[in-house]
């Protein structure tokens, strides 16, 4: 391995902090750039499959989570109207046996102080806030990086650069993809929260994922940090055409709205919903899929390179086995030795793009068939009711057992 490379990472978010660990395991140093001034606890539950988990594992993530994360025995899927379940996945043990690793939920910020406290302990990273890519020179020879502090601005140089700076991502820009490449905002809204276990019902501490499917909505809640807080996910469709806001975690959104969308629906998923204190609004964007994440030095990762909707849960899944696949194509030898840098990102590049792609155009449609309304959805639901156990999750092994 080729010890002095130097990579700088763009975003400390979980598709960064994991590249960093596994760039770092391939002999790489690494600097990592974060724009916030300090890396707060923010954001809410997030589920980890096992594609995601296996990955982690690896690197002890796991074990720093005991006593946070909860592995739910099962995915309980219920009707909107009357709470009846429409299917039942068992997740747990059987489900760990099957895809190798075990399907968990965290608070995010649970899972960045776990990352964070591993990235500490690698005397080959170094994390600097308060710092983002404000542009760069990619050549044959490396990547002049010009990073801003504030109003100050200081040129860095590495041998490549990997731009994990999220949706809006900066790097994504500077690589040229043209105007063409936009966001694309998907018509729907998700509304998140965090309730304190003491003011939620009974049945959302149960350690399960409850799906409730709807007529143009959905709603998702499982507890976190054993039954302390519950995290819930209403999603509606919504003719939002408001100006985009890049920290969407900031827009506060008004509870009385979403009690009157979801007036109609069974008396649990109203009183979880009334159980809330406060809302975020988040109006949910993704791209269409890209051929191309990298251009000589420069390559993309996460929510830079294949921003998803979350109807499988798997935005930080992907980042994650980005992050092990760039890990990987480091770790590569070709005739001659190590691969130099820009083979080895072509590599990255030729290992994820189907992948992620597919799970892009996989979430798009499940968002669909989530929202069905009227007789569309009866039929849905019948057809779910059908399947076993054994069937429902043959459905899921393209997506959860994968070696990336």
């Amino acid at each position: 391995m080729a010890s002095s490379r130097h990579a700088i990472i763009a975003g400390a978010g979980i598709g960064g902090l994991t590249a960093a660990l596994t760039l770092a395991r391939a002999g790489l140093t690494v600097t990592l750039l974060e724009q916030a001034p300090a890396l707060s606890e923010a954001g809410a539950g997030l589920q980890l499959a096992p594609n995601a988990s296996g990955i982690l594992a690896q690197f002890g993530i796991l074990d720093r989570l005991v006593g946070l994360a909860l592995a739910p025995d099962r995915l309980r899927v219920r009707s909107q109207r009357s709470g009846a379940d429409i299917m039942r996945m068992p997740l747990g043990p059987v489900a760990e046996l099957r895809w190798g690793a075990p399907t968990l939920v965290v608070h995010r910020g649970d899972l960045q102080r776990a990352l964070l406290d591993r990235v500490a302990q690698e005397s080959s990273i170094e994390l600097r806030t308060g710092m983002s890519v404000a542009g760069f020179a990619n050549s044959p020879q490396g990547v002049s990086v010009a990073v801003k502090n504030g109003a100050d601005v200081q040129s860095l140089e590495a041998d490549l650069l990997i731009g994990a700076d999220g949706l809006h991502s900066r790097v994504r820009k500077g690589l040229g993809l043209g105007l063409a490449d936009q966001p694309h905002y998907s018509g729907r809204t998700a509304w998140r929260a965090i309730a304190d276990g003491r003011d939620a019902p009974d049945f959302a501490l149960r350690v399960e994922t409850s799906l409730w499917l709807g007529s143009h909505a959905h709603l998702v809640h499982y507890p976190l940090r054993q039954g302390a807080l519950v995290n819930v996910v209403a999603i509606t469709d919504d003719p939002w055409r408001g100006v985009e806001d890049t920290n969407f975690w900031s827009q506060p959104g008004e509870g009385a709205q979403l009690t009157r969308r979801f007036s109609g629906w069974h008396k649990d998923a109203r009183q979880l919903l009334a159980s809330v204190r406060e809302w975020r609004r988040w109006p949910l964007f993704d791209r269409t899929p890209t051929s191309r994440w990298s251009i000589g030095r420069v390559a993309l990762l996460g929510d830079a390179a294949h921003p998803m909707l979350p109807f499988f849960a798997q935005g930080a899944a992907q980042a994650i086995e980005d992050a092990a696949a760039l890990g990987a194509a480091f770790t590569a030898r070709g005739a001659g030795g190590p691969l130099d840098v820009q083979t080895a990102l072509a590599a990255y590049e030729a290992k994820r793009v189907a992948r992620a792609g597919r799970v892009q155009l996989a979430s798009r449609r499940q968002g669909t068939i989530y929202h069905l309304p009227g007789p569309a959805a009866l039929i849905r639901d019948l057809g779910m009711r059908s399947l076993s156990a054994e069937n429902m999750m043959s459905r899921f092994d393209w997506l959860y057992r994968y070696g990336a």
